[in-house]
């Protein structure tokens, strides 16, 4: 199942579901249609987390390709040498670096990229996948599917953070694991599951 942030609800898109073996405690329904669709991810008020069932891949993926732009990034969790991570704050909310990846371009080398121009930092290297996470933006008018592939990446260097100011980035900071708690109370719900992904990574490689 894919875990789909839209609108500050979580949507937890899947075919051929049976229901019996699905939490009895989240909404679970099946879209045999577009419009099936549409409706329930259009309602401005809903239950904050829901199950949403399709027959087959081929209607889900044909159904959110036609509601949706799909638009692939790539982004970075960067750990310095102190085990802090790499922060921006955009737009009033704290986020890691991440973007839309160029035409052609690989996964990885586009959220290398993106680390070192949202934060002028030179040669992240990337240590391993993290998570994927998906969530519901608008660009020009179109609502987007972002779908934004994770790394953990490991920056040895001490270069003066420089913020990405034409991407509405206004600080770059260097946070301990301590502060993640702080960062959840103003940070977008797709952010949250990264940083637990960390966390949880964390866990196992020290157990």
């Amino acid at each position: 199942m894919y875990k789909v942030f839209i609108n500050e609800r979580v949507f937890w898109i899947g075919f051929n579901l049976k229901k019996s073996f699905i939490k009895k405690d989240i909404s679970f329904t099946t879209c045999y249609s577009f419009e099936d669709f549409d409706a329930i991810v259009s309602k401005k008020e809903g239950d904050k987390e829901m199950i949403v069932n399709f027959l087959t891949e081929r209607l889900m993926n044909k159904i959110l390709k036609k509601r949706y732009r799909i638009v692939e990034a790539g982004g970075g969790l960067v750990v310095n040498k102190k085990d802090e991570v790499l922060f921006i704050f955009r737009r009033g909310k704290w986020d890691l670096p991440k973007g839309k990846l160029e035409k052609h371009e690989k996964v990885k080398a586009g959220a290398v990229r993106e680390v070192e121009e949202e934060c002028g930092i030179t040669n992240p290297v990337i240590r391993e996948e993290l998570i994927t996470t998906f969530h519901k933006f608008k660009n020009k008018g179109k609502e987007c599917l972002k779908k934004s592939y994770w790394f953990v990446m490991d920056y040895d260097g001490e270069e003066e953070l420089i913020p990405q100011l034409e991407e509405d980035i206004t600080k770059v900071r260097w946070m301990s694991v301590d502060k993640f708690e702080k960062v959840n109370q103003n940070t977008f719900l797709s952010i949250s599951d990264v940083l637990e992904a960390y966390l949880e990574l964390k866990k196992v490689r020290t157990n």
